[in-house]
């Protein structure tokens, strides 16, 4: 697969959601923070998708990890993958309780 095909690939509509659309919806899908229509599109999608469901596996096993996670994470890590999360959904980076909160 060339380099053009990769980026026409990621507005590809499958299972009624592009891969775009999935990407900036991911986290919360995963989180359970959208509504039954969105949750079911997305689910539709990833159930096609081969990358957008390696994306999934991947976002599930780092959230695995962390619940498995002994004592305190330090902030710097976290704060990074906060800001990456944000650039990949292109909107502000988001927010969770600090590890004073938690």
């Amino acid at each position: 697969m060339g380099m053009r095909d990769l980026r026409l690939d990621m507005f590809t509509n499958r299972g009624g959601t592009s891969c775009v659309q999935v990407a900036r919806t991911l986290q919360q899908y995963l989180d359970g923070d959208r509504d039954d229509d969105t949750r079911a599109k997305v689910a539709g999608h990833l159930a096609v998708c081969r990358p957008c469901g390696l994306d999934e596996q991947a976002y599930r096993e780092i959230k695995d990890a962390l619940a498995r996670r002994d004592g305190e994470l330090p902030e710097a890590p976290i704060d990074r993958l906060r800001a990456f999360a944000g650039e990949l959904s292109g909107g502000d980076p988001p927010t969770g309780p600090t590890s004073e909160e938690a």
